[in-house]
């Protein structure tokens, strides 16, 4: 018997998921539930016969955030989870919108990643893009907080729960003011107390922003700390990195002068120099190489914290970590498209979003050969420090 109950049961039933990007299926495409993105993708690349080029370690993320950033290994996932190329018909399957399915009006053909890019400015467009704006904006200001004096003494608990320093329009008119100890004078190389002391100041910084956040701000406590401790290790080289003054391919100088290079540093604990050479070679070079600016290492910067595969992060809070990034990913390429045009913009969109590889293969490095504990305890951390990178507890923790 069919009827109201039977709808109801049907409307009821989870969404399928595309097995390829984990985005809302809309049905079986050439043998296996996908989205309409991933099936147009797996199409024109059988259609046009493409062959492309993984530019790391053939591991890339494809997800629905960043799945039109390495196109290699997005198709190679498509034929992993048994896309069948022999399904599509020459006659059948002409490359393009069919008049049968064509939702919008033409628009100009944008060769790379086509599914990616709208169509037509929505609100949620325009929502997106003033999210996006709103991250440059900030980032000017975490770089104003990073170069002041102020380092408040407080546990990682109330790091977390106070109010946002940055959006404290006051607080940031009487504090967030260039300190002379962070102007370069001269350089000098990079001690101990140099890399302790960045680190600090980038941790603190670090919260800040990320309270800047709205998707970071509506999770419970426990996923906030998992975000934060997810990021801790490779979020200071993201920074240094990016705000390095040029002084050449092969270094990278801190606000005081404070710089490391190629130097071989034999006195350092294991896998130090391996972490230096990763951050010259498959950071810095590329980051100047594509000349990304502040709004571009904004947005990579929050996709990268918006993680929704950190360790320890709560079921129900991955969708909401993966939507925000979702937001994020999406203005991010109609901002390149605006600035570099629909020929280069998929190109750089790509290139871009990969770094977040080289920074997760860094971190799960780092922790295997525990670094961390090697390279942070030598030196006398605060209590923040020691919480954020190590979860050890203390009364105010409780």
């Amino acid at each position: 018997m069919t009827g109201p109950a039977s709808a109801n049961s049907n409307s009821s039933q989870p969404e399928e998921c595309c097995l390829v990007c984990q985005d809302i299926s809309t049905g079986y495409h050439y043998g296996v539930p996908s989205c309409n993105g991933c099936k147009t993708f797996f199409r024109r690349t059988i259609m046009k016969n493409q062959t492309f080029q993984c530019q790391f370690q053939k591991k890339c993320p494809v997800d629905k955030s960043v799945r039109c950033a390495c196109r290699h290994c997005r198709f190679e996932k498509c034929l992993q989870v048994g896309m069948d190329r022999n399904a599509i018909q020459q006659n059948r399957d002409p490359i393009g919108y069919t008049k049968r399915t064509r939702r919008y009006p033409p628009v100009k053909k944008i060769e790379a990643s086509e599914e990616c890019s709208p169509s037509m400015v929505s609100e949620t467009d325009r929502n997106e893009d003033t999210a996006l704006s709103f991250l440059s904006l900030t980032e000017a200001k975490c770089c104003a907080l990073r170069l002041s004096e102020y380092l408040p003494s407080r546990t990682l608990l109330e790091a977390v729960i106070s109010p946002c320093l940055l959006m404290d329009e006051v607080f940031m008119a009487e504090k967030a003011v260039l300190s002379p100890r962070h102007t370069i004078t001269n350089t000098r190389f990079a001690t101990q107390t140099d890399y302790h002391y960045w680190h600090e100041r980038d941790w603190f910084v670090m919260i800040e922003w990320a309270k800047t956040l709205p998707v970071f701000q509506s999770l419970p406590f426990p996923d906030k700390l998992a975000l934060l401790r997810h990021s801790a290790i490779t979020y200071p080289s993201l920074v240094h990195v990016f705000n390095s003054p040029d002084h050449g391919p092969d270094t990278i100088v801190f606000p005081d002068g404070a710089y490391f290079d190629r130097t071989p540093e034999p006195t350092r604990p294991l896998g130090f120099n391996k972490k230096k050479y990763q951050m010259l070679d498959q950071l810095l070079k590329p980051m100047r190489t594509m000349e990304i600016d502040m709004t571009e290492f904004a947005a990579f910067k929050a996709i990268f914290f918006l993680n929704p595969d950190a360790d320890d992060v709560d079921a129900n809070a991955k969708k909401m970590l993966s939507d925000g990034r979702s937001a994020i990913t999406n203005a991010l390429y109609r901002y390149m498209v605006k600035k570099k045009g629909p020929e280069d913009a998929g190109d750089r969109f790509g290139r871009l979003l990969l770094l977040g590889t080289v920074l997760a293969t860094m971190a799960v490095e780092m922790k295997e050969a525990v670094l961390v504990a090697d390279f942070f305890d030598q030196i006398q951390f605060s209590t923040f420090a020691k919480q954020l990178l190590f979860g050890i507890k203390t009364e105010s923790d409780i």
